[in-house]
């Protein structure tokens, strides 16, 4: 050993070398079950807000950042046990290369540390998620998002604020007060930003619409899934994601589909000539009547003979099925359906065709 501490190597032995590398060898291969055991104390605090075991999604959102945390807290203790080499006092235009080291190293690891916080700030938002579903209300499922949002903005501009005044030595009262036309700029950059935060103020004040809502947006039809901090997302029929603009969505009209009581249908029959008058009164009586003794439908219905058609007599009807929810709204209607043709059927009607004339010339 103290062969090794002769040999000198960048103003450093040989030995203290050695130690510190072989340190950085193991903790890059043991950081994953280093940084398992880190979060494992951390969930422990976790663990009596959630009946179910949430670990794994822990673990998904939590490892890669506290490895590279880990990773760069022994990377820095190892670093300020090594002397400075004196042939690197370098400057670059009046900034010593030493200090560009040592800050970029801090730099590091003050975005790992943010990046962990902002993880473990996504683990909190799961956990309030999971107690948010379990109450009736839908105001809670719309505010967790939006508080953990805004919980993660708070984290982002202190960072940024902790960066600039420790690292970069920025005076963040003297930069706030100087902006002047630069600040002015950046405002109205951010003008559709600031709108997009406000009007998620005014949806959740106003609540036009709440998580699993159905809603329609110009041409867009689907359901409420998240309402963050600057925009609003929905699953469509065809299960795709569409983001929307909170801004839009409080300066376009929103037809909410899940605030009506009722699902309205509207549809024509048409039957043959051939049908007759007295079988075509007969049809319009009895479908009336199951309009009237069928419980889930609403008794402002409407079934009349309409008009004559070119290739038969057309019923109009209109109706309200009292389910708003889709799959049992369509069971319902396909019901009505089939007590429409089996009223049909056993009064001897008869369907029309579309008729087509063909006109030969020689």
């Amino acid at each position: 050993m103290r062969e090794l501490e002769k040999i000198k190597f960048l103003d450093n032995s040989l030995d203290n070398w050695l130690w510190i590398t072989g340190i950085m060898i193991i903790v890059f291969i043991f950081k994953r079950y280093i940084s398992k055991m880190l979060g494992s104390l951390i969930y422990t605090l976790f663990r009596r807000y959630s009946k179910e075991n949430k670990v794994k999604i822990f673990n998904e959102l939590v490892l890669a950042p506290a490895q590279w945390m880990i990773l760069l807290i022994i990377l820095s203790f190892s670093v300020n046990l090594l002397r400075y080499p004196t042939m690197w006092n370098i400057d670059f235009h009046d900034i010593h290369l030493q200090s560009i080291l040592n800050n970029t190293l801090k730099l590091l690891l003050c975005l790992s540390f943010t990046w962990f916080v902002l993880r473990i700030t996504d683990f909190i938002g799961v956990l309030l998620a999971d107690r948010a579903a379990q109450t009736e209300s839908k105001l809670d499922d719309m505010l967790v998002p939006f508080i953990k949002d805004s919980i993660k903005v708070l984290i982002t501009v202190t960072s940024l604020f902790f960066i600039l005044s420790n690292i970069f030595e920025v005076n963040i009262a003297s930069l706030i007060a100087g902006v002047g036309i630069g600040g002015l700029a950046i405002a109205l950059a951010a003008q559709e930003s600031l709108k997009n935060i406000f009007a998620s103020v005014t949806i959740f004040l106003d609540k036009p619409f709440t998580i699993g809502d159905i809603v329609q947006v110009g041409q867009v039809t689907g359901t409420i899934e998240n309402i963050g901090f600057r925009s609003t997302r929905l699953r469509t029929y065809n299960k795709t994601f569409v983001t929307l603009p909170n801004k839009l969505m409080i300066e376009t009209s929103v037809d909410n589909l899940s605030m009506r009581t009722f699902r309205f249908v509207k549809t024509t029959i048409t039957l043959s000539y051939e049908t007759g008058q007295d079988k075509l009164e007969s049809i319009v009586k009895a479908i009336s009547n199951y309009m009237e003794q069928a419980d889930f439908i609403e008794k402002d219905y409407s079934v009349r003979f309409n008009e004559f058609r070119e290739n038969g007599f057309e019923i109009a009807l209109e109706y309200n099925i009292r389910e708003v929810e889709f799959n049992s709204f369509m069971e319902l209607k396909e019901k009505v359906n089939f007590a429409i043709a089996a009223i049909i059927n056993t009064q001897g009607g008869y369907y029309a065709q579309s008729s087509r004339i063909v006109e030969l010339k020689k």
